[in-house]
């Protein structure tokens, strides 16, 4: 649970980060925002202020980024299913403080093959993820070239308790989907590939970790060689300590790197075969899918925010020009239907006080009425 004061309280621990001298800035929205809800929707009941801070449309994001230097510090935005707007209602504030976005760096947590959260409406299909994934790419080179807008959360796509070889597997095979898809996109591979990075499971010590790390870059390598382009460089990776284990999880065979990458490449193997790649990332229905989080308990403070949100959006929707709301609404929805990139009448959605619900609301609508 977030402190209560929302992205006040959350800009005053920004500050004061920045103040220490710190140039990167984490910033986790809450679960209503990362699944795409406005905070008075019937859905985000006890999920806003749930894990992060909620941002319903510019106006969160201006106080959440209020009084900083945003071309001098690096965020690092959790966003699920809206990377699209947040990083959009990024830019816009950015822009309302005179940094252009050609200064702007920064990253976004955006892996579709996540899927949709487990709490929330039901989540895009997984073509329509990565074609908005796509068009992120594709607008982060053209307007964001200092920004990272692509990601591979190994950590939480292979599942509680995963040996490193099936992580390490699933998660170049993440990887080599975002490639394919940016190739049917018309992307250049060794653009994209700077763009996203690669998260793996910390091992239990520093020279376990250097080992998973060392396996899976010699994994990236050869089956980008063989199944993509020569030359392609390896993504950013790093690691990060598992909270999904328990703690009396007992100790882990430790195997060297040659024989975790082995192992992978094994796994990988199978995705030759149709439909491979989708059994091995867990997408195909059957098993493999990270564990469900538990049933959150009620608590007080989320419905007091979640009133507080409510009521700013209220005013919001009294104040702002529906007509242009409204219309800029039916562009993005047009854009979606056709090839265009959605980020650009997104763009414009936003900025005319547009929520970050309704914009994900009309994707939905153009690419899956039926799941929300």
């Amino acid at each position: 649970m977030s402190a209560p004061g929302a992205a006040a309280e959350a800009n005053a621990a920004f500050r004061r980060r920045v103040g220490a001298g710190a140039r990167t800035v984490p910033v986790v929205f809450d679960l209503a925002t990362r699944a795409g809800l406005d905070s008075d929707a019937s859905g985000a009941r006890g999920l806003v202020g749930r894990c992060g801070v909620p941002v319903d449309s510019i106006d969160d994001m201006r106080v959440l980024f209020g009084g900083l230097r945003l071309g001098r510090i690096f965020p690092t935005l959790a966003a699920d299913a809206s990377a699209a707007p947040l990083l959009l209602l990024y830019q816009l504030v950015a822009e309302e403080h005179g940094t252009p976005a050609r200064r702007l760096a920064g990253a976004v947590r955006n892996d579709v093959f996540r899927g949709p959260l487990d709490h929330g409406p039901g989540g895009l299909p997984l073509r329509s993820r990565l074609r908005l994934a796509m068009d992120v790419v594709a607008y982060g080179l053209a307007e964001l070239p200092r920004w990272q807008s692509l990601s591979v959360c190994g950590h939480r796509l292979a599942g509680p308790g995963a040996d490193p070889a099936l992580e390490i597997a699933r998660t170049v095979a993440g990887g080599v989907e975002y490639l394919r898809a940016a190739a049917a996109a018309g992307l250049d591979a060794h653009a994209v590939v700077p763009r996203f990075s690669i998260c793996l499971t910390a091992g239990a010590t520093a020279r376990e970790s250097r080992a998973r790390l060392r396996a899976a870059r010699g994994v990236w390598a050869r089956t980008t060689r063989e199944r993509l382009a020569p030359g392609l460089p390896a993504p950013r990776l790093y690691v990060r300590h598992s909270r999904l284990d328990p703690p009396s999880a007992p100790p882990r065979p430790r195997p060297p790197a040659s024989a975790i990458e082995a192992a992978a490449l094994a796994l990988l193997a199978r995705t030759d075969r149709p439909g491979g790649a989708l059994t091995l990332l867990g997408l195909d229905g059957g098993a493999g899918r990270p564990a469900p989080r538990p049933a959150l308990r009620p608590h007080p403070a989320a419905d007091a925010l979640r009133a507080r949100q409510s009521e700013r959006l209220a005013k919001l929707r009294a104040w702002r020009i529906q007509s242009a709301v409204d219309e800029a609404l039916r562009r993005l929805h047009g854009a979606a239907e056709s090839d265009d990139n959605v980020l650009y009448p997104m763009k414009e959605a936003l900025a005319a006080r547009a929520t970050v619900g309704e914009v994900c609301a009309t994707l939905h609508t153009a690419w899956a009425p039926g799941l929300r």
